[in-house]
Parts: structure tokens; sequence; C-alpha cells
């Protein structure tokens, strides 16, 4: 059952944002909104981190600009601390909210970090 609720309800977190865009600065370094995230257009591809995570913060790189869970390549998050991703520039969107503002540290990263908590719901490798 807990399973079911969070895939459910990261699809609607990303169906509520799926139709805005986000706000990044001019070069595409840093991202400090809630929101979907074009690679290439919105923001550059590369290591990105955040020290002003809320007290709940999520965050997925997609494939596709879909509300599908099939869209997600990897997700993660923190509680109350700092989270690191790294987005590849095969990735077509970047899905963040409640983690503040991300900052690009590099533009050369070659791999993310690990399957994500989505990933792990879905194969049912995560605890309930």
């Amino acid at each position: 059952m807990r399973k079911t609720l969070w895939v459910s309800g990261f699809a609607l977190a990303a169906t509520a944002v799926l139709g805005t865009t986000g706000t990044a600065n001019a070069a595409g370094t840093s991202m400090g909104t809630d929101s979907i995230f074009t690679i290439g257009t919105d923001i550059q591809a590369g290591t990105y981190t955040t020290s002003t995570a809320l007290s709940t913060c999520a965050w997925a790189r997609l494939s596709a600009l879909t509300p599908s869970a099939t869209a997600v390549l990897q997700t993660g998050g923190a509680t109350n601390g700092s989270a690191t991703v790294t987005i590849q520039s095969t990735d077509v969107a970047f899905f963040t909210t409640g983690c503040g503002t991300w900052t690009l540290r590099t533009s050369t990263g070659s791999s993310g970090l690990g399957g994500g908590l989505l990933s792990g719901l879905l194969s049912g490798s995560a605890g309930a």
C-alpha cells in the first residue's frame, strides 16, 4: 500500500508542475524553484548540489516530459540536509520540489547516484 502511495504521490507532484517551466539563471547553472527543468534548455547537464533542502526534498531525473513513472530514471531526496545529483546530457528533464537552490558544481559528471527511492519502490527492494 505504501509503495503505491509513494508512486502515486510522485506522479501527482510531477503532474502539478509539468505545465510550468522552471526558472534557471542566464547561464543555466542553478535552479531555485520547485519545477521541471529541461536539460540543455533550462539547465546544463552536470553534478548539482543543494544544502538548503527544506524539511522534505525530492527530485527525479526524467527521460520524458510525462507524469508516467516509466519516465523516471532516478530519484532521491533529503530531509533537513543536503543533496547531490548528477544530471546526464541524455536526460530530458529534472524535477525538484522542496530542495531549495541547486548549484552546478561540475559539468563533466559521468554517472548518477544509485537507483533512487522510486526505483527501489517499483522493484520492491525498498522498505515499506
